[in-house]
């Protein structure tokens, strides 16, 4: 039997792909794919401290970015990454095959040079490029230090060398994953860095954006966008109230909240005001948390009766945002996490809808500036002529209010209301 041996390639100056050449915008562009192996061995790796100057075609690049999108790709074996743009001068071979070629596209063999790096530059992807690099280089480390854990372990302690076999095959398989698996890439032909920011101008300018509403909703690796979704379609407060699309809600708007904020509530039922980090978000269970919000609901209705009207549909959400402050998406996110903060000191849900049913007078709008009124003593109301409708809503303001509603709660009918009914003049600045 006689086998063909292998061919050497290390004297091959190129490596060669799969591709097809066209024509977009006037412009010769190639389409290929590349696996994360060969990704990071032809594209260059994008440097966050490198200074910017007036011949840069990309934005700076945030790091945490980057090593977000590094962490999902190691974490996340559903990945998935739309094509990378990228720019270079005519540095390739194209041999085409012309027997399935087709009146606008050639399909062929790529033949990219394998010192292309200096070469090639990105037009857009360059935070999944960094990540796509440090994916890479923290899967190299986690597979070495696994090695050693292994060796370690064959000659001080056989008990576990089991365990750390086990890690090493799942890294090494993470590895194999990502090998095999491929990333889109199209190379558009450009000479100069004038021509290449012009495009990606016009990406940017082409492009639009996800809201976060549209982001909690599809999010449904997590409890939280499991439990977004159940929530919006079983509450009565929420049903048809709640804007799918959009993250800000006008005063006049139908809509009491956005789907951003809904889960933004669901949060703070879970964490209060804090974050939900990679180990916390693990431990929630959606169940848990669709009954901590069908709790938080009851508790409110109970104790703020327009809500009822809300759904009775005697009042409409625009209404209340005139007349209560509950009506605020910033008040109900902030008793949500005092919600959170009462029920971890002990507090049930009845002694807490209790207590929050003596603050129902004291919520009426608008809030006065005036050092006589207990919102706007908080500091989170801006003073206006008439009085202001809504609160701040930077993440101060969240704390603020929130430790202000844990407290009244614990004070209960003994807790000190101050209500203005007209601003102080020294207090709300001229125009």
């Amino acid at each position: 039997m006689t086998t063909t041996p292998h061919l050497p390639t290390g004297y091959d100056p190129y490596e060669r792909f799969f591709a097809s050449r066209y024509k977009q915008g006037g412009r010769t562009v190639y389409s290929v794919d590349f696996s994360v192996r060969e990704l990071v061995t032809f594209l260059p790796k994008p440097d966050p401290d490198k200074p910017l100057d007036n011949k840069s075609t990309q934005r700076r690049i945030v790091p945490k970015h980057a090593q977000d999108f590094a962490e999902y790709l190691l974490e996340q074996p559903e990945w998935v990454a739309p094509a990378l743009l990228l720019r270079a001068p005519e540095i390739f071979e194209f041999e085409s095959y012309d027997a399935i070629a087709t009146a606008t596209t050639q399909f062929g063999i790529l033949a990219v040079p394998k010192d292309a790096k200096s070469e090639i530059q990105i037009v857009d992807g360059q935070h999944r490029t960094l990540g796509f690099h440090l994916a890479w280089e923290r899967l190299a480390r986690r597979i070495e230090e696994g090695r050693a854990l292994l060796a370690a372990a064959k000659q001080q302690d056989p008990a576990l060398v089991d365990h750390h076999q086990k890690e090493l095959d799942q890294r090494l398989g993470v590895r194999d994953r990502l090998g095999s698996e491929r990333v889109s890439v199209q190379i558009v032909l450009v000479e100069t860095p004038e021509i290449a920011r012009r495009i990606f101008v016009d990406i940017n300018d082409n492009a639009k954006g996800i809201t976060g509403s549209v982001r909690d909703r599809f999010n449904d690796r997590t409890a939280v966008g499991k439990a977004l979704n159940v929530v919006l379609d079983s509450s009565e407060l929420l049903t048809d109230r709640v804007d799918l699309e959009q993250d800000r809600v006008g005063s006049s708007s139908p809509y009491l909240l956005g789907a951003k904020h809904v889960a933004d509530v669901i949060r703070a039922l879970a964490v209060g005001n804090g974050r939900i980090g990679r180990v916390v978000a693990k431990s929630l269970k959606e169940g848990d948390l669709i009954k901590e919000y069908e709790a938080f609901e009851d508790a409110l209705v109970e104790a703020f009766p327009v809500l009822a009207e809300v759904i009775d549909g005697d009042l409409s959400p625009s209404e209340l945002r005139q007349q209560h402050l509950i009506g605020s998406n910033v008040v109900l996110r902030s008793f949500a996490a005092a919600w959170h903060d009462l029920r971890l000191e002990g507090s049930t849900p009845e002694q807490i809808a209790k207590s929050w049913a003596t603050f129902d007078e004291h919520m009426d709008l608008p809030v006065f500036a005036s050092t006589q009124d207990s919102w706007f003593a908080l500091g989170v109301v801006e003073p206006r002529t008439g009085g202001s409708f809504a609160t701040r809503s930077r993440a101060q303001d969240f704390k603020t209010i929130t430790k202000f509603v844990v407290s009244q709660s614990r004070a209960g009918d003994a807790a000190t209301w101050l209500r203005a009914s007209a601003e102080e003049r020294s207090l709300v600045p001229s125009h």
